[in-house]
C-alpha cells in the first residue's frame, strides 16, 4: 500500500493541508454584513435554489459603494431577493454588473452546527450578494458550459413532466446531479436508512453508466482504443453536466484512470487512481478536506481497497459455498465500507443505523437497473414521451420498494443510535487497530487476529460518546433562549425557541444534542410562555420519533394566575403525551452533586407581565454556581427573594432589556460572569447599553451569543475549575 508513490504524494498532501489550516485557516475572519456594494463579474455557475435561480461569480471586483474601497474576493455567490427576476437573462460565461448587499459568511456558532463559511471556502466561494440590480456588460457566454446547463434543466422537465414530482426529484439528484426538487423528507429517510449515498452521483453510477457505454462501444461499434477515448470524454463531459461535485470528480478521475490502463495494456491499481484523483481535487480546492462528501467518497473507495487482501484470501471459501459464498462476499464487502466509513459518518452525523449494511445489500442490486432505466427514459422522453414516461415507471416502482426497505428498517428496535461526535484521537486508534487487524491477518492467516481485532474495535467504538461531569451551554439561538445541561447521563434543557431563527428545535437544539451523543431530555423547564422560549421545545416535543429525541417530562412554573399563553402550551404539550410537572419556589431537581432549585415564582405570585412569573432556577454543581432567570425584568426580581450571592454565571434576564437586571439584584447574585443571549440587530436593541454598562460597572465579564456564539461553562473531573469558553 505504501509503496505507491501517488498514494505516498496524497497522504503528505493531506498532512500538509490539515497543518496549514489548524494554523492559518482556523481563525475566524471578520463578519461583513449587509454592506453596499457594486461589483462586475463573470458568472461561472448558475444554480437552481430553493429561493430561486442563483449566481456564482468568479473574477470579482467589488467596491463599497459608501467608502469608495475595493473589497477583495475572488468568487461569491449570488442572490435575487428583488423579486425582479434580475437572473433571467443571464448566461454561464457573461460578464456582469450588479449592485446589492454584500456579507461573508457565519461560522460555526453552536456545537454540532452548520459551519456555513467553511461550507462556501471549500468551493473557493467567499461571500455572497443580495442583489438589488443586474446589468448584462458583456454577453459573451461560454456555449459548452451553459448548454449542459440549460440541458440539464430540459432534463429535469422531462422527468417532472413524464413522473409523479416526488419520484422525478430523486431521479433528478441521482443521475442529473439536481437536487433542488429533492423532497427533504425523502432525503432524510434515505439518509437515517444508511442509503443516502445513493442520492449523490458516485462511483456506483458513473461505473454504471461508464462500463455500460464502454463495452457497448467495444462490443458492436468501435475498436477498443477509440471506445476508450469516447467513454472518457462522456464522462467528462457528464461530470460537468452535472456540476463536478466531489464524488463525482473522484469517480470520472478514477474510471479514466481505469480505461486508459486498458488502453495502454498496464496493470491498474484503484489505490493510485484514488491517489491521483484526490491530489488533483485537492490542488484545487484544498478546504474540501474537511467536508463529509470528500472524506466519505475517499474512505469508502479505501475501504474496498483495504479490505481486497482479505477477500482475495477468503475467495476460496465463496467459491466452496456457491451462492451462498457470493452472498458472504456481498455482505463483507458492504461490511468493510461500513467498518472505514464509520468514524466519519459519526464525526459529522453524530448517528448511525445499525441497519445500514442490510439496508443497502437490499436496494443495491436494484442500482443499475434504476440508473439504467432512468437515463434512458430521460433521453427517450425528449421524442417520445409516452415510451420514455412507460421506461421510467420502472423507476417508480424501484423507488417505492426503496421506500419501503427505509420504513421497515426505521420499525427495527434500536434503528438509529446517537454516538455523538467522537474525540480525534479515538478516531485515529480506531483506524490504527483496523489496518493493523487486517496487516496481520493477510500475513499470518490467524482467525484469532480477527476476533482480537474486532474486540479491540469494539471497545473504542464504546469510548466514541463524549462524556463530560457537568456542562452548561447558552446556545446562540438568535433573538430567544436556550440552555443546555449535562451532568453524567443526564440532559436538561433550560427554554428552547427563537423568533430569528426557522426551526430551531431541528437545527440548533438537536444538532447540539446529539453532538454530544445525547437523545433524551430528561427534563425540559419552561420559564414562561414566549414563543421565543418555547417554540424550538414544542418542535422536538412534536417530533420525538422523527428526531429521535424524546423528552422525558416538562416543567412549568406553578402560578395560580396564567394567561391564554400559558394555557395553550400545556395544552399541546399535553397532546403530545408528555409528562408535565409544575415548579414553584423551594421545589428542587437533583441528580448527584446537580442540584436545580427554583427560586420564583410562588404560586400566589400576582403577576402583571407575563415575563416576571418567569421560572428562575439556582443551579449549583459542587462548588459551581449559576442562576438561570428567563425574561425575569425588575418587578419580578424584587419578588425572588433574598438570594445568597457569588454565582459564578448570570443568565441575564429578558435578554438584556433595560427593564431587567435592577441594580439592587446585581448587588444581591454578584456574579462572575454575565451570559446575554440576543439576536442580531434586533428590533427591540437587545441587550440594553443600560443594562450592560451596569455589568461592566459591577465588574462582571460578559458574555454574548450574538458575538461569540455559544457559552459554555463547564466542571472538570479532578481539576475542579471553572472553564468559560467560547466556541
Amino acid at each position: 500500500m505504501f509503496g505507491r508513490p501517488l498514494f505516498a504524494v496524497f497522504l503528505l498532501q493531506i498532512l500538509f493541508v490539515g497543518i496549514w489550516y489548524h494554523i492559518f485557516g482556523g481563525e475566524k475572519t471578520p463578519l461583513l454584513e449587509d454592506i453596499p456594494v457594486e461589483c462586475v463579474g463573470r458568472v461561472d455557475e448558475i444554480r437552481i435554489g430553493t429561493s430561486g435561480i442563483v449566481l456564482v461569480l468568479s473574477d470579482v471586483k467589488a467596491k463599497n459603494k459608501d467608502t469608495g474601497r475595493e473589497i477583495y474576493t475572488d468568487r461569491c455567490i449570488v442572490y435575487d431577493f428583488s423579486d425582479k427576476h434580475l437572473f433571467s437573462n443571464s448566461k454561464i460565461g457573461n460578464t456582469i454588473h450588479i449592485q446589492g448587499a454584500y456579507s461573508t459568511f457565519e461560522t460555526v456558532s453552536n456545537p454540532g452546527g452548520f459551519d456555513e463559511n467553511l461550507y462556501y471556502k471549500s468551493q473557493g466561494i467567499s461571500a455572497k450578494i443580495f442583489a438589488d440590480s443586474l446589468e448584462i456588460v458583456n454577453d459573451r457566454m461560454d456555449p459548452l458550459q451553459h448548454g449542459l446547463y440549460l440541458l440539464r434543466q430540459r432534463a429535469m422537465e422531462q422527468l417532472l413532466a413524464v413522473m409523479e414530482e416526488r419520484d422525478a426529484g430523486v431521479l433528478g439528484a441521482m443521475i442529473l446531479g439536481e437536487k433542488s426538487y429533492l423532497p427533504a423528507d425523502r432525503k432524510e429517510q434515505f439518509q437515517k436508512t444508511g442509503i443516502g449515498h445513493l442520492l449523490a452521483i458516485s462511483g456506483l453510477h458513473v461505473s454504471l453508466l461508464g462500463a455500460g457505454l464502454f463495452f457497448f462501444l467495444r462490443s458492436y461499434c468501435l475498436p477498443m482504443r477509440q471506445a476508450v477515448v469516447f467513454t472518457v470524454v462522456f464522462l467528462f463531459i457528464y461530470g460537468q453536466f452535472t456540476g463536478f461535485p466531489v464524488a463525482t470528480e473522484r469517480a470520472v478521475l478514477m474510471m479514466a484512470c481505469g480505461l486508459f490502463a486498458r488502453y495502454t495494456g498496464r496493470c491498474y491499481d484503484a489505490l493510485s487512481a484514488m491517489a491521483l484523483s484526490g491530489i488533483i481535487t485537492l490542488l484545487q480546492q484544498p478546504l474540501q478536506l474537511f467536508q463529509s462528501g470528500f472524506i466519505l467518497s475517499y474512505t469508502a473507495i479505501a475501504g474496498i481497497v483495504l479490505f481486497s487482501p482479505v477477500m482475495e484470501k477468503l475467495s476460496p471459501y465463496f467459491k466452496k459455498y456457491g451462492m451462498r459464498g457470493k452472498i458472504l462476499q456481498a455482505v463483507l464487502s458492504s461490511v468493510s465500507v461500513f467498518l472505514v466509513t464509520l468514524p466519519v459518518l459519526l464525526w459529522f452525523f453524530y448517528e448511525i443505523s445499525p441497519y445500514a449494511i442490510l439496508a443497502n445489500l437490499v436496494v443495491l442490486p436494484l442500482l443499475s437497473l434504476l440508473v439504467g432505466a432512468g437515463v434512458f427514459g430521460c433521453i427517450i422522453s425528449f421524442f417520445w414521451k409516452a415510451a420514455g414516461g412507460f421506461l421510467l415507471s420502472t423507476v417508480h416502482y424501484i423507488l417505492r420498494f426503496y421506500e419501503i426497505v427505509c420504513m421497515v428498517m426505521e420499525e427495527l428496535p434500536g434503528h438509529s443510535v446517537v454516538t455523538g461526535r467522537p474525540a480525534l484521537e479515538l478516531i485515529l486508534l480506531y483506524y490504527v487497530i483496523l489496518v493493523g487487524g487486517i496487516f496481520l491477518y493477510v500475513k499470518w492467516e490467524r482467525k484469532w487476529i480477527i476476533a482480537v481485532s474486532g474486540m479491540l474495535l469494539a471497545g473504542t467504538l464504546l469510548l466514541f460518546p463524549p462524556s463530560v461531569s457537568f456542562l452548561y451551554i447558552q446556545l446562540d439561538v438568535g433573538q430567544g433562549d436556550c440552555a443546555v445541561i449535562m451532568c453524567g447521563g443526564k440532559t436538561y434543557l433550560i427554554d428552547g425557541g427563537s423568533t430569528s431563527q426557522k426551526e430551531v428545535g431541528k437545527y440548533v437544539i438537536t444538532k447540539c444534542l446529539k453532538y454530544y451523543g445525547r437523545n433524551q431530555v430528561d427534563a425540559a423547564f419552561i420559564t414562561h410562555s414566549d414563543a421565543d422560549h418555547t417554540n424550538g421545545i414544542l418542535e422536538l416535543a412534536s417530533n420525538q420519533e422523527e428526531w429521535n429525541v424524546r423528552i422525558g417530562k416538562i416543567i412549568m412554573p406553578e402560578i395560580q394566575k396564567t394567561d391564554d399563553g400559558y394555557e395553550r402550551l400545556y395544552r399541546s404539550f399535553q397532546s403530545c403525551n408528555i409528562k408535565i410537572n409544575r415548579m414553584k419556589r423551594g421545589d428542587m431537581l437533583s441528580y448527584g452533586a446537580l442540584c436545580i432549585r427554583s427560586v420564583h415564582p410562588t404560586p400566589d405570585y400576582d403577576w402583571e407581565s407575563e415575563n416576571d412569573y418567569s421560572l428562575t432556577l439556582d443551579i449549583t454543581y459542587r462548588d459551581l454556581r449559576i442562576l438561570t432567570t428567563g425574561d425575569l425584568e425588575q418587578e419580578g426580581e424584587t419578588a425572588v427573594g433574598d438570594l445568597q450571592g457569588a454565582y459564578d454565571l448570570l443568565k441575564v434576564g429578558h435578554h438584556g432589556s433595560k427593564t431587567s437586571t435592577s441594580q439592587e439584584f446585581l448587588v444581591m447574585v454578584s456574579p462572575r460572569y454575565a451570559v446575554i443571549s440576543a439576536g442580531k440587530k434586533n428590533r427591540y436593541g437587545h441587550p440594553s447599553p443600560e443594562t450592560v454598562k451596569k455589568l461592566i460597572n459591577a465588574g462582571v465579564q460578559i458574555r454574548n451569543t450574538m458575538e461569540c456564539g455559544a457559552v459554555f461553562a463547564e466542571w472538570r473531573i479532578g481539576k475542579r475549575i471553572y472553564v468559560f469558553r467560547e466556541n
